[in-house]
């Protein structure tokens, strides 16, 4: 693999795929999946126990059924996760020792040097599919599923796979930090998957009378939409879009041509962005903006934290300025989040009709759940840029506490949760029905401020456990979408979902399930038995059960602090 017989790879991939296949992650990456899928496949199995008989020919098909959508799930959700992680510090890492302006000073060529570090990343999340792969295929002996299903969802899967660590990788040939390039990735995988429930509902919002006919259809983005892809044909032929192996196989061939498109892209660009960023110093950038620009306009009117009370907290909050990758992403959800939130006010207390009120919820949910991934993306970043840059030292050497560093940090993570608190309650607020709970909106901002705070404990914990900032970034996202996603199917298989059942309100552990759900029992609009009161218990259960894991966090990261980075206890 070190010679040039292979075009495109060379020593860059055989060096960079010899020191992959030495750490324990990939291995430790493999064994989650492993465990994972034995989770996911004892809760459909327990959950089918639950029938009381013998066991039928219908009964197993059922079963197949719910091990092949688990499955697909499972491995959709880890590659997502795992594919840009893999691949965002790649380029950024090496710019910002200066490996890399030192390989292109060898006679290593562009494609050698990019396609080298694509491919030796991409090897490990091309494992997971492979590893999971025989599992899909396990379902069809159940019956209950095609025996193309499989194939098609493998296709989908390694679609986005290659692109999830194509695009990571064409970004961060442009980015200067890991975690800039992670939330651009994860904020463009968020928009692509809710594109297609935003077309049609923008769509079926537009009178007939002015929707020209070029205009596509209220489900033209279904069939580009991976997770519709992969469990549309389980509904059958009545599936509101008709979805085959040749659909999937479509998107499979899209998606690897687009990779292919933007793998030229950042071959192509590479050597002369990498050259030209090294050369503007970051001292002489500054320099060319007046020095009362740095703040910004909106930054000087904001209460500010005392220099002399909290020198860390302060540092925190005018050293963090926001990058314009931050600004563009975090831009592009506030209004999306605004938008959508009035439209649903509008609508409801206009009484124009009741979309607005049937969607309060979800647009609810996906705005906690979207807003606090974005936020896990960032909260280990305080920590972990300062540990990676050696900046950190310097703060480690001042006489200032332990404790006054960690909940300096703490704090300058934990100011980015209010404001995602703002859309939410006022849906809440606007959509709740003189029958609903008067505590509902205060609630949902106790438990979005629990949310958040458990979060933030968790990207610090890591950051101080991991010496690696990529490591620390894309465990702590990961770990919030399984604890997201997982606790909605978790809590209905083995608790039931009935009215008088704990189903509903264990699921609320998850982000989008408790504020989306929560809105949605205050809006009525989730069927006779769901009272209000015992949702609002529910909550007071979560925001106490995540207030005592952030506090447990936070006073681990607090037992562990000097010891992890070298430095003496205060005693």
């Amino acid at each position: 693999m070190a010679t040039r017989r292979w075009s495109g790879l060379g020593p860059v991939f055989a060096y960079e795929w010899l020191a992959a296949s030495r750490r324990w992650q990939g291995y430790a990456l493999r064994s989650a999946l492993v465990l994972l899928l034995l989770l996911g496949l004892s809760a459909v199995w327990l959950g089918s126990r639950e029938v009381a008989g013998e066991p039928s020919v219908q009964r197993m098909a059922e079963v197949g059924r719910g091990f092949y959508a688990v499955t697909t799930l499972i491995l959709l959700g880890l590659v997502g996760l795992a594919a840009p992680a893999a691949t965002a510090g790649s380029i950024c890492l090496d710019k910002a020792r200066g490996n890399l302006a030192l390989l292109f000073a060898t006679d290593l060529t562009d494609a050698e040097i990019v396609l080298g570090k694509l491919a030796a990343r991409l090897a490990p999340v091309l494992g997971l599919i492979a590893c999971a792969a025989p599992v899909l295929g396990l379902a069809t002996l159940l019956g209950g599923v095609d025996p193309a299903l499989p194939i098609g969802a493998t296709l989908v899967c390694l679609a986005c796979a290659v692109f999830g660590c194509t695009l990571a990788l064409t970004l961060s040939v442009w980015g200067r930090k890991t975690h800039e390039v992670l939330l651009a990735t994860y904020a463009f995988g968020i928009f692509w998957l809710l594109s297609a429930p935003i077309w049609m509902g923008l769509n079926s919002a537009l009178p007939w009378q002015i929707r020209p006919d070029w205009l596509p259809g209220q489900l033209a983005l279904f069939p580009y939409n991976p997770v519709f892809l992969v469990l549309g044909p389980l509904s059958g032929p009545t599936a509101m879009v008709s979805i085959g192996l040749g659909t999937q196989a479509r998107f499979c061939a899209l998606g690897l041509s687009t990779s292919a498109l933007l793998a030229a892209v950042a071959t192509w660009r590479a050597r002369a962005v990498v050259i030209h960023q090294a050369s503007r110093a970051e001292a002489a950038r500054r320099a060319e903006r007046p020095p009362r620009a740095r703040r910004g306009l909106l930054a000087r009117f904001l209460p500010s934290p005392s220099l002399d009370r909290d020198p860390v907290l302060w540092r925190e909050w005018h050293r963090r300025r926001p990058s314009r990758w931050s600004v563009v992403v975090w831009g592009l959800y506030a209004a999306f989040a605004s938008g959508f939130s009035l439209w649903a006010i509008v609508d409801a207390l206009g009484g124009s009709g009741t979309a607005g009120r049937e969607l309060g919820g979800p647009i609810g949910g996906a705005q906690a759940a979207a807003g606090l991934l974005l936020l896990s993306v960032s909260a280990a970043t305080s920590l972990a840029e300062e540990r990676q840059r050696g900046s950190l030292d310097v703060l480690l050497a001042t006489p200032l506490s332990t404790r006054s560093i960690v909940m300096g940090k703490w704090w300058g993570a934990f100011r980015g949760v209010p404001p995602l608190i703002i859309g939410p309650v006022l849906l809440a607020a606007a959509l709740s029905t003189p029958a609903g709970s008067v505590l509902g909106p205060f609630l949902i901002v106790g438990l979005m401020l629990a949310y958040g705070a458990a979060i933030t404990s968790l990207g610090l914990a890591l950051a101080t456990w991991l010496p690696r900032m990529d490591r620390a970034v894309g465990l702590t996202a990961g770990l919030y979408v399984v604890a997201s996603i997982g606790a909605v199917p978790s809590a209905f298989i083995f608790f039931g979902d009935g009215p008088d059942e704990a189903g509903s309100g264990l699921a609320s552990a998850s982000p989008l399930w408790g504020v989306g759900f929560t809105i949605a029992v205050l809006a009525d609009q989730v069927g006779p038995g769901r009272e209000p009161g015992r949702q609002a218990a529910w909550l007071a259960f979560w925001i106490v059960v995540y207030g005592l894991i952030a506090s447990g966090l936070l006073l681990a990261t607090l037992k562990t602090f000097n010891r992890c980075l070298g430095r003496m206890d205060d005693r």
